[in-house]
């Protein structure tokens, strides 16, 4: 939507803030005009236990990677996004702001990790204790708002791929596309929802984060990676070699599909691997099995440990309650896992 649209117009006449933080420096920023909007989208909703955990998804920032599109307007596109955090005061005025590492684990491994509820604190002092960090200097009794951006410049592809400058692959801009999120406070208010909100049911997991953990020695994430890794156990030992196997290994396709509830679960056999993805909208979970090997791994997710588990104990429950549910789980040749 155009930054000029009426919609967009009548949330920053509400908002004022907006304005500001759309001339604000953000990465990546855009061409002639870095701080140039193009497409420009703007939510407002309550602030919640997934919010005081969410981290900065920043790609080609700093390192190699990068998004792309293969179809659509944006084919042969590529682009970077960039996200940071603001706190917003009970008059409307910007009072703290807080941005991620650039794509860099050693900085993220001396500064720790990095959440969005860091934004209530206007400093950190080291903790000589554990050499971590200690946040201090609250703001959050000051605080009405938190307004979280992400923007995403899209480019041309260069057609350079891998081992290139960073940067080389990027062509000719595009648009580069704003994104607002504005949190109300809730009625416990910033600080409440925060004590409420225990990592362990609202981190957003992937397997940067599970790397992250690992390199840091993170044992509070480390703790969630091994329930995941119960799961995976719980679901190859109830549902994969259970039946699930047996309908992949007589496919002729060397792939299957099924939808129990909610959940879709796209299963493939891959240069010898057995995966199986289970999804639906708020998250995923793929489980591998290496070729010759007795139990599966966790490969990949995405979502919090509450949704994983949810959609692994569906599936699980579904398998091995009426016979007839397996029926749903059948060959397909069009199957795509990642």
């Amino acid at each position: 939507m155009k930054p000029t649209a009426s919609k967009n117009r009548d949330l920053i006449d509400q908002y004022p803030f907006i304005s500001i933080i759309m001339r604000a420096h953000i990465e990546p920023y855009g061409g002639v005009d870095e701080r140039q909007v193009d497409d420009l989208t703007i939510k407002v909703q309550k602030a919640d236990g997934d919010l005081m955990w969410r981290q900065a998804d920043n790609i080609g920032l700093e390192d190699h990677s990068f998004s792309f599109s293969t179809a659509g307007n944006r084919k042969g596109q590529v682009a970077r996004r960039g996200e940071c955090i603001f706190a917003i005061s009970h008059d409307n005025l910007i009072i703290n702001r807080v941005d991620w590492p650039r794509n860099d684990d050693e900085r993220r491994k001396n500064r720790g990790e990095i959440y969005a509820w860091s934004v209530f604190y206007t400093s950190k002092m080291r903790n000589a204790s554990n050499n971590g960090y200690l946040h201090a200097n609250s703001i959050v009794d000051k605080m009405k708002y938190m307004v979280w951006v992400s923007i995403e410049a899209w480019h041309k592809g260069s057609g350079n791929h891998g081992g290139v400058e960073i940067g080389a692959r990027f062509g000719k801009l595009t648009e580069r596309s704003m994104e607002i999120t504005i949190y109300s406070e809730p009625d416990e208010g910033f600080d409440k929802l925060h004590e409420n909100s225990p990592l362990m049911n609202h981190l957003y997991l992937s397997s940067n984060v599970i790397m992250r953990a690992i390199s840091t020695q993170n044992h509070d994430i480390l703790a969630i990676d091994g329930r995941i890794a119960e799961l995976c156990t719980l679901f190859q030992d109830e549902v994969y070699f259970n039946g699930m196997k047996d309908i992949l290994d007589n496919s002729r396709c060397r792939g299957a599909s099924g939808q129990f509830g909610p959940v879709k679960v796209l299963c493939a056999g891959m240069c010898g691997y057995d995966r199986v993805m289970l999804e639906d909208p708020n998250c995923w979970v793929t489980y591998q099995l290496r070729p010759g090997a007795k139990s599966m791994y966790v490969l990949g997710m995405g979502g919090t440990l509450p949704n994983i588990r949810r959609i692994t104990k569906t599936v699980v429950e579904a398998w091995g309650g009426d016979s007839k549910n397996r029926e749903v789980f059948k060959p397909d040749k069009k199957v795509s896992v990642i």
